[in-house]
C-alpha cells in the first residue's frame, strides 16, 4: 500500500463535498489497521515543522515523530493532516 498525496486527499475531499458531505467532521485511523479513530483537530504540518523543538517551563522539548517510515516515504517527503 502507498500513502495518499495532498493531490489525491484533495480529489477524494471534492468528491465528498459533491455527495452532500463537505460540512461532516472528519476522523482518521490511529493505526495502519484502520481500529482506532480520532477527530481531525488540526490542519497539514511538515514533518521538518513537528521535529522543531518546543519551550516548556523554558526547557526545550523535542517531540519523537514515530509516523514516517523510511520503507514507504522520507520524513522529507512526508506530511501530517490530524
Amino acid at each position: 500500500m502507498k500513502p495518499i498525496t495532498v493531490k489525491q486527499l484533495h480529489a477524494l475531499c471534492a468528491k465528498e463535498i459533491k455527495n452532500g458531505h463537505g460540512n461532516m467532521s472528519i476522523m482518521i485511523s490511529d493505526d495502519d489497521e484502520g481500529n482506532g479513530y480520532h477527530y481531525l483537530w488540526y490542519s497539514f504540518q511538515t514533518v521538518k515543522d513537528y521535529e522543531k523543538p518546543e519551550i516548556y517551563n523554558g526547557k526545550e522539548f523535542k517531540m519523537d515523530f514515530y509516523y514516517a517510515d523510511e520503507r514507504v516515504d522520507s520524513k522529507d517527503n512526508t506530511i501530517i493532516l490530524g
